[in-house]
């Protein structure tokens, strides 16, 4: 099986990184853009199996790089979820992605993650989860 490719589209260094570091922990293959345009060209060098797209950027913004996603046959059917500051956006882009395909920040990390493993099928099982070291936590006792 191999490794989902996922997209990172966000001008935020403080978002991107977070959720490349939590993508790459969960075991997918991550490629970042801090624009809309360098996500285009991302996008059509080494297509993705999902696109996490911000909304709000300099230069080339969120809704733009939709329009242009869904333009080119290479790439209209790569599937995009949208991580926006922008609320009042929330609602519509809803309506064109469907409701689990749009997170207003602050985003649930969880919610997330589960959406983008159901989108992209989930990263492949790693040999090391059979509990061993799995780091339960319960050496800490309440006081």
């Amino acid at each position: 099986m191999s490794v989902p490719h996922v997209l990172v589209v966000e001008d935020d260094p403080s978002v991107r990184g977070l959720l490349q570091t939590l993508l790459a922990a969960e075991g997918y293959d991550v490629a970042v853009a801090s624009d809309g345009l360098a996500g285009l060209v991302k996008a059509s060098s080494r297509r993705p199996e999902l696109i996490l797209l911000d909304l709000m950027m300099p230069d080339l913004g969120g809704i733009r790089v939709l329009e242009e996603l869904r333009g080119d046959p290479a790439l209209s059917d790569v599937p995009v979820i949208v991580v926006t500051g922008k609320v009042e956006a929330v609602p519509g882009l809803q309506q064109v992605l469907g409701e689990n395909s749009v997170f207003a920040k602050p985003f649930g990390v969880a919610e997330l993650l589960a959406r983008v493993a159901e989108v992209t099928g989930g990263p492949p099982p790693r040999p090391e989860a059979d509990g061993a070291g799995a780091g339960s936590g319960g050496e800490g006792q309440p006081q």
